[in-house]
């Protein structure tokens, strides 16, 4: 195997899933989109089926990869369908569909109709975000039209939260009542869903019916939490899950030429060791010296494509880990452990472990 290696702790991720839900005791929807943030979203799906009352995928596509590992529980498509093959394809395969305007529900209902197929739609409500969903002054005109449709049924009401700060956060929330209070009015028995991770963490007024945790399933916090997030967070004792290994490939002495490529071998460098690893910049990581993996210090050059060369020893074949942290990795890199997880298992082998 010439594939890094992602060795991925299945009973860590069910752990913090467990946590989560013993701290809002409501609905837990696990957030598997991006291959599960780098984790595997088959495996991880499979390994949540317990916990979880349903997932979330950001396309079609992925619902469609852990459709056989979620054994008929609900999947959440959180981005809506934009022409008739989307929505088809959804329907077709039970999903539950995002519906964030009129247009949308206009498209879903048809669809169904057509088919004589019923579809489960939760409606994306804009609290601020400004990425999907309808203003709540839409929301009533989008319920009653929905309430008329045969085949579409609606059970769900969701928004995201688009800051790091509690004030922001609250008016999010105050709108949010505000939506619950419209659709209120035309459907009973919705599952109401404005957090995610960052969220949940803020207090119990922002759990609802249910919270769709994401990077916090991997073992990971948001940025901005604010104290009171810090001492919830701190009681959950979340653990990361993933641990990435590079194989060397061979080990050599410098002697003349340059570090790979366009860097001459310094001359104070001249003899010394330096062992070529098996990951570069195809495999997730920065093209770039200081690229935040673990041992980083001792890159010789910047990354190249399929190859790292670090100045040291390391025997033929034996593995070496590059990343056991992504919050470290990503505040080298300045950027944020979202990227790092998603990026590092780009074509990687997995293997999954219960400890």
């Amino acid at each position: 195997m010439q594939k890094v290696l992602a060795k991925i702790n299945l009973k860590s991720i069910q752990n913090n899933a467990t946590a989560f839900k013993k701290l809002t005791n409501g609905k837990l929807c696990a957030v598997v989109k991006a291959n599960a943030y780098g984790h595997g979203g088959v495996e991880i799906a499979n390994a949540l089926l317990g916990i979880a009352d349903f997932f979330a995928v950001a396309i079609m596509e992925e619902g469609i990869e852990i459709q056989t590992a979620v054994c008929g529980k609900e999947v959440l498509v959180l981005t809506p369908p934009t022409t008739v093959e989307e929505a088809d394809g959804m329907i077709e395969h039970g999903f539950s569909v995002t519906v964030g305007d009129l247009w949308t529900a206009r498209l879903v209902d048809k669809i169904a109709t057509k088919r004589k197929k019923s579809v489960n739609v939760h409606l994306k409500v804009n609290t601020g975000m400004n990425r999907y969903g309808m203003n709540v002054s839409m929301l009533g005109k989008v319920c009653k039209y929905l309430l008329k449709s045969e085949y579409v049924k609606v059970k769900g009401v969701y928004s995201h939260l688009y800051g790091n700060g509690a004030r922001d956060a609250e008016r999010q929330r105050v709108l949010f009542l505000q939506a619950k209070k419209v659709s209120e009015r035309y459907f009973q028995g919705l599952t109401y869903h404005l957090s995610a991770t960052y969220g949940t963490l803020l207090g119990e007024e922002f759990y609802f019916d249910a919270v769709r945790i994401g990077i916090g399933l991997y073992g990971y916090l948001p940025s901005g939490l604010d104290e009171k997030g810090k001492t919830v967070s701190a009681d959950l004792h979340l653990q990361k899950a993933m641990q990435v290994y590079a194989k060397s490939v061979v080990t050599r002495k410098l002697s003349f030429g340059g570090i790979a490529y366009g860097k001459k071998l310094p001359k104070e460098k001249k003899g010394e060791t330096a062992t070529v690893f098996r990951f570069g910049y195809a495999d997730g990581f920065l093209r770039r010296a200081d690229d935040g993996t673990k041992g980083f210090e001792r890159n010789a050059n910047s990354l190249c494509m399929d190859a790292c060369i670090r100045f040291g020893r390391k025997d033929r074949g034996r593995y070496e880990l590059i990343l056991s942290d992504a919050l470290q990795t990503a505040e080298q890199t300045d950027t944020i452990p979202y990227e790092v997880l998603c990026s590092a298992t780009r074509r990687a082998e997995f293997e999954y472990v219960w400890e």
